[in-house]
């Protein structure tokens, strides 16, 4: 039976977890419709590549992505009352980044996203790192520039003391 419009609804603060962990990623229907019949696609953001499929009370592997493969599963309990949670096995700092809920059944349509941070992950934030070695390499660059300056400096100094030295008139 077709179901009314529904709003897909996802925390807005990014979840956090450990390397290792296994974490929920939260979702769920406004209003709290049996969602045992909708198609629910969990998609990776960045890739647009599907971690999880379920459609017609099935879980489809299919077209998941190869790192996912046997590390998800949506929690099936709460579907009747509207939860669309999806449970990640074992994350890894790859894991890191934005989850995309989908739900669709006919012309319905709705969308939600999860933010997840793992703790661990080298370049969750890479602006510091980028930040860092931008000065490092900027310091380092300035140093070579002013050693060979420096060190230009002195060799005309020494030639030029060299030269001088020579035109001094003998000493009696």
């Amino acid at each position: 039976p077709p179901q009314d419009d529904f709003t897909v609804v996802a925390p807005t603060q990014p979840l956090q977890a450990a390397v290792g962990q296994n974490v929920v990623l939260p979702c769920r229907l406004s209003p709290a419709l049996d969602a045992q019949s909708l198609e629910i696609r969990w998609i990776r953001h960045s890739f647009t590549k599907t971690v999880h499929h379920y459609r017609n009370g099935r879980d489809l592997v299919v077209e998941q992505l190869r790192d996912y493969v046997g590390r998800t599963e949506l929690v099936k309990e709460g579907l009747s009352s509207g939860n669309l949670d999806l449970r990640l096995l074992g994350v890894r700092p790859s894991d890191d980044g934005e989850y995309i809920c989908t739900v669709q059944e006919g012309s319905s349509y709705g969308e939600a996203s999860v933010d997840l941070e793992v703790a661990g992950a080298f370049f969750h934030n890479p602006r510091p790192w980028m930040a860092a070695l931008g000065v490092f390499l900027t310091l380092s660059i300035g140093f070579m520039v002013l050693s060979a300056l420096l060190l230009w400096k002195r060799r005309h100094w020494s030639r030029q003391l060299g030269e001088s030295s020579w035109s001094l008139p003998p000493t009696k």
